[in-house]
């Protein structure tokens, strides 16, 4: 027997044997249904069935960022169709993860690596994962999920207590957060949600004019960052003033109330020049982000905007995605609408996946406008998920919806007629319901003027194009967001996959479809479509089935919802999804 070294995801079903003694034929057709969701994510992430017995699947995956990727997505899944499901056809699973060394025997694999990920399975709560230690150690800082520290465990037959992390299902939470109610590292009574302080850049060379560059770089960007609604930027005068200060992260944090803080240096090496900027928790006194940008200095001062742009956009994006689950959890009171707002946001980002999630985001920014009738962010909010329930539930809208949709975002522009992101929807709005393009086009123009390194706008915008008929601009548009925000997003992504269906360049949808965290009604739509297209009957079937178990759309529904103007564009799409269902109904 050979030995080798990797990851072992254990996959059981909860209340397995009391599902079969209600309805045998029931369970076992429920079982299969999910398999044909579960077998092929656990392909497309690199992974291989080495074992399956009854309820159970154990696979082997090269990578544990993979492993863990597929075994949120699996639960994702799960839970989904589940929320669509009756009673008694809805099934849930436990997973654990371990990694280590394994001996293997026709394929089969044996050891202690694979007995714990399989007692870690039985610890695992209902629709989430436990992973060891090891594994954590590994993934923590870059699977978007949060971490609950489970403890010591003493696991049957494993001679050593296991450490092991159950994986929180909150998207968009902090990276490194133990658990949803965890507390601060550091209290920070006066600290509002969003504070961040600029240090002064430190100069590594011994050439004296990069002190004056040093100095004028950090202004820059603390003049840049403030710029944003979301951040709360210390004054240069104060947080310059620890350039000196023999102080650790903790301690700047507590004194200047704020959550975050922003390090950098400068080295000159010949006419070159390496910028390092670094965002630091206070909190956890940890590196959420780190980059380092390589100029001239004879050029600084033309790519210096470019720099400071695509910093903003990626410290916006960590800050504000890490401020959803701790503002849920510590509430300041003069925080209420914008806590309600950020929390809405939470489900708004998974809205395309469930209705239900949409329900709770329209209720939550609803009650933010009650609490603060002056703030325009969550009146604007409140008109983009009155009009995605519309898409859900488009014959079942009160009387009145769309009077009370425009008059909140007329609102939230009377209140702030520079807020990017009233504008964004207001186009949205004025596309979805109006017809009206050059007003769409004018609103998602005037949100990225107003915050050009915004990379949603960047993105939605690129929607838009894709809806004219106009995919190399949206394109386009996707790769400047890119650049921006390497990090990138799910909604770039899946730009980008529809834009390079539109260009019928299927393979390339395909693979970038695969590069999203968390897929879509419309990433599985897509994909059915061209892997159709590509001649992979089988793959196609298994995706389309999946759409339209997930989002609970046939075809005809779905393809409504993408807003293109050409009528061909659309009859195309329908008759690729229309093609692959006929396959389905003649088998």
């Amino acid at each position: 027997m050979n030995r080798k070294f990797t990851t072992v995801l254990a996959l059981d079903v909860v209340g397995f044997s009391k599902l079969m003694s209600q309805d045998e034929d029931r369970t076992l057709m429920n079982l299969q249904a999910r398999r044909k969701i579960i077998d092929p994510l656990i392909e497309q992430k690199g992974g291989r069935i080495f074992n399956t017995a009854g309820d159970s699947v154990l696979a082997e995956f090269p990578s544990p960022v993979d492993a863990v990727e597929c075994g949120v997505q699996i639960q994702n899944k799960s839970v989904s169709i589940n929320n669509q499901s009756e009673e008694a056809d809805k099934m849930s699973y436990r997973i654990g993860l371990n990694m280590g060394e394994v001996l293997v025997s026709d394929g089969d694999l044996f050891g202690d690596a694979v007995n714990v990920a399989a007692r870690l399975e039985a610890q695992a709560i209902e629709d989430g994962l436990c992973i060891s230690q090891s594994i954590f150690e590994l993934v923590n800082m870059k699977v978007k999920v949060s971490y609950e520290d489970a403890g010591e465990l003493h696991l049957k037959n494993i001679s050593q207590p296991v450490r092991a992390y159950n994986v929180l299902k909150c998207k968009g939470a902090t990276r490194g957060l133990v658990s949803a109610d965890a507390k601060p590292k550091v209290a920070i009574s006066s600290a509002e949600a969003g504070s961040l302080a600029v240090m002064l850049f430190k100069n590594l060379s011994n050439d004296e004019e990069q002190e004056y560059f040093c100095e004028g770089f950090s202004e820059d960007l603390i003049s840049a960052l403030s710029r944003h609604k979301s951040l709360l930027v210390i004054a240069s005068n104060a947080s310059f003033s620890y350039s000196i200060k023999e102080k650790s992260v903790s301690q700047i944090g507590t004194e200047m109330g704020v959550r975050y803080l922003v390090e950098g240096k400068v080295r000159k090496m010949g006419k070159k020049m390496r910028i390092s900027a670094s965002l630091l928790s206070a909190e956890e006194e940890n590196v959420i982000w780190s980059q380092n940008f390589d100029t001239t200095l004879d050029e600084i001062f033309d790519v210096q905007d470019e720099i400071v742009a695509t910093i903003v956009a990626r410290l916006v994006g960590k800050v504000e995605s890490d401020q959803v689950k701790k503002l849920a959890n510590k509430k300041p009171d003069v925080m209420e609408a914008y806590d309600l707002v950020l929390q809405g946001l939470e489900f708004h980002r998974k809205s395309s996946v469930s209705a239900e999630n949409n329900k709770k985001a329209l209720s939550l920014f609803t009650k933010a406008t009650e609490i603060d009738p002056n703030y325009a962010r969550a009146f604007a909010w409140k008109t983009c998920s009155l009009a995605n329930n519309s898409e859900w539930f488009a014959d079942d809208m009160p009387d009145g919806w769309m009077e009370d949709a425009f008059s909140s975002i007329n609102r939230a522009m009377e209140i702030d007629p520079d807020d990017p992101e009233a504008h964004r929807i207001l186009g949205a709005m004025k596309l979805l319901f109006e017809g009206d393009m050059e007003k769409a086009i004018f609103h998602h123009k005037k949100a990225i003027e107003i915050c050009p390194s915004d990379t949603f706008h960047l993105a939605r915008y690129s929607v838009l194009l894709s809806y004219l008929g106009k995919p190399e601009d949206a394109m386009e548009q996707i790769e400047k967001a890119l650049r921006i925000n390497p990090f990138g997003s799910d909604l770039m992504f899946e730009t980008k996959g529809v834009c390079a269906y539109l260009l019928e360049d299927y393979e390339a949808a395909i693979s970038t479809f695969k590069n999203m965290q968390i897929e879509t009604r419309v990433s599985l739509f897509y994909s059915a479509a061209c892997y159709g297209l590509l001649g992979k009957t089988e793959l196609a079937k298994d995706r389309l089935v999946l759409a339209k178990t997930e989002s609970g759309m046939e075809i005809d529904k779905f393809v409504t919802t993408q807003l293109y103007q050409s009528e061909e564009i659309s009859n195309k799409l329908t008759n690729d999804l229309t093609f692959i269902e006929k396959g389905l109904v003649l088998n």
